[in-house]
């Protein structure tokens, strides 16, 4: 199982996110999305797919964990998300 993590530099929820992967076992690659215009693109094509709502904010970091897409640090989804891709 991997993981895609979609962050910027110096984002302390982004690192969280990295840290409770790595306790889960979860390897990661992860995209600077201020310095890669095309893997924020992505991002936000991944965000769009889940949302239910048109919002132009993103909540960083954005997971992308065996297709389960987490926005933000919510470490409950995160587990979640790796329980049901083991």
């Amino acid at each position: 199982m991997g993981a895609i993590v979609y962050s910027i530099p110096n984002c302390a929820k982004c690192r969280a996110a990295k840290a409770l992967l790595k306790r889960l076992g979860v390897e990661y690659e992860e995209f600077d999305v201020m310095a890669d215009k095309e893997k924020a693109k992505e991002m936000v094509e991944k965000r769009r797919a889940v949302r239910t709502e048109d919002s132009k904010e993103v909540s960083l970091p954005v997971l992308d964990i065996n297709g389960i897409i987490v926005e933000g640090f919510d470490r409950a989804k995160i587990e979640e998300a790796v329980k049901n891709t083991t």
